[in-house]
């Protein structure tokens, strides 16, 4: 005789439902040795009524059991600001995580597609948790191998429920690699000394001035970011909550953190980082005294870089900077012994950057796919996003 299956929904309401919000991926994800733990000072940060992006949004969290077990999770965010900017009503479901179960999965997408469809959302996009940059897209192509600092990571069959669900192709993400154990192409040294004699000057980040750095850093970010695809202008105070803005004296890398300067000003920059997940892995999620003593011994046993940011003004584009500090980041990277690096993500329709990291011999390693799903005949303007 078969068991019953009894599947409910409820909705974390307690900071106790919100640590167990969070311990749902531990059990997803138990024997995979590619999954890397997020923080969970930063994820429940996220989540807090102080944190700048809830001033222009809202969120409900939901948690699914099967037989009194929890097995999901899901989000359901609406960023009152972004669909006042796009002209969409756009709602986000996002920190999903699920058993491979799809009637488990549907209760969730439902529940949090019939949330957003009471609070007039048009569109039920995802996975994106929250902003693009704190988490966007399942993995599409790219299974078995861990995923470097700042990006996404989710098993296949997380596709599957999408598309059963009926959700479609929004857009698709791509990540890149470069291999550093084979030459820098010559096409890339050759753009940068052609900028180099240019007048443009590279500098270091320099920490032990972070908040006089951050002044013309975040103007700048803002500017160059504000056209990608799923950012809108964000205030100051929201880009310095920003994972890693915090921090960054504390783990900022000088080295691989340039500036490029045309008589005296900045004009572009590049921040690349180590991939930091090779050791963040070994913390399980926590973060304390411990592990900031095994941060320190094992960080120069990373082998392996990530190149997630870079931003120039637009009356300097086109004048080879892009290839100039890929070039002194690639050569840094290489001193240090790193194998690879990571690169992106880039939107599959920004073939502007596609083509300058093309330069360095990247190769697309790895693609990410946001989807969509019509849930109410309410008129939206026909554009882009």
């Amino acid at each position: 005789m078969n068991k019953k299956v009894n599947i409910t929904v409820s909705e974390v309401i307690s900071k106790t439902d919100l640590k167990g919000f969070y311990k749902v991926q531990f059990k997803i994800y138990k024997g995979d040795e590619n999954w890397v733990p997020p923080l969970w000072i930063e994820f429940k940060y996220f989540f807090k009524k102080n944190n700048p992006f809830w001033s222009h949004g809202e969120y409900k969290l939901f948690i699914v059991s099967k037989n009194e077990e929890i097995v999901g999770r899901i989000a359901a965010i609406i960023d009152y600001k972004y669909c006042e900017i796009v002209g969409k009503k756009i709602g986000f479901f996002g920190f999903f995580e699920c058993i491979n179960d799809y009637n488990c999965a549907e209760v969730l997408l439902k529940t949090a597609q019939d949330w957003l469809s009471q609070n007039d959302m048009a569109i039920m996009r995802g996975p994106i948790n929250g902003r693009v940059d704190v988490g966007c897209g399942f993995l599409l192509t790219g299974f078995g191998s861990p995923p470097c600092l700042i990006s996404s990571y989710s098993p296949s069959y997380y596709l599957q429920f999408a598309e059963k669900f009926n959700m479609k192709k929004a857009r698709d993400q791509l990540v890149y690699y470069i291999d550093l154990t084979k030459p820098i192409p010559k096409k890339l040294k050759e753009k940068a000394k052609k900028c180099e004699e240019s007048g443009i000057k590279i500098r270091k980040f320099n920490r032990f001035r972070t908040q006089k750095e951050l002044k013309w850093w975040i103007d700048l970010f803002l500017e160059t970011f504000s056209e990608h695809w799923g950012y809108i202008p964000a205030s100051r105070e929201e880009v310095r909550t920003r994972f890693g803005i915090k921090q960054l004296r504390l783990f900022l890398d000088k080295d691989l953190f340039l500036i490029a300067e045309y008589q005296g000003s900045p004009v572009a920059y590049i921040w690349s980082t180590p991939d930091y997940n090779q050791i963040f892995k070994k913390f399980n999620g926590r973060l304390g005294p411990y592990q900031i003593i095994q941060f320190l011994l094992l960080e120069r046993q990373i082998n392996i870089g990530k190149l997630p940011l870079i931003g120039i003004k637009k009356e300097f584009r086109n004048q080879n900077i892009a290839s100039y500090l890929n070039y002194l980041t690639l050569n840094e990277m290489k001193k240090r012994g790193y194998i690879g690096a990571e690169v992106g993500w880039f939107d599959e329709k920004n073939t502007t950057a596609q083509a300058t990291i093309a330069i360095t011999g990247a190769k697309i390693y790895k693609k990410f796919r946001v989807f969509d799903k019509q849930i109410s005949n309410i008129d939206n303007k026909n554009d882009s996003t």
